[in-house]
């Protein structure tokens, strides 16, 4: 389909005052072979612009999910790991700028995070 937009809640790890570093993020998913035509960016803090990208890495490579055969997994990092730094919450958005294949799917996200000393 086309116009198809996934935004996770806005997640606070179950500590919503305690300031995080985000490293990396996990996503399994496939396409069926197909190109995606999938951006993932993030927004902090509980907002809604997601003027955050994540850098090329694995399974992901100018803001898109790389086509996939069978169960993949995307590895995202933060372009810039300040953006990502003393943060309360994070949120994730899938985008298409196209047609998205009629099998994508995504099976799990998993985020890689570390809590920052209360001060």
């Amino acid at each position: 389909s086309t116009g198809m937009v996934i935004i996770t809640k806005d997640i606070d790890f179950g500590t919503p005052g305690v300031r995080k570093k985000v490293y990396k993020v996990y996503v399994t998913y496939k396409s069926g072979n197909n190109t995606t035509n999938v951006q993932v960016d993030y927004d902090v803090n509980g907002g809604t612009t997601f003027p955050y990208d994540f850098a090329d890495g694995t399974n992901f490579a100018s803001t898109e999910l790389s086509a996939a055969d069978g169960w993949q997994v995307a590895e995202f990092k933060p372009d810039t790991s300040s953006e990502a730094n003393n943060v309360k919450s994070f949120r994730l958005r899938f985008a298409t700028d196209g047609t998205v294949p009629a099998d994508f799917e995504i099976n799990d996200i998993s985020i890689v995070y570390r809590l920052k000393n209360i001060k």
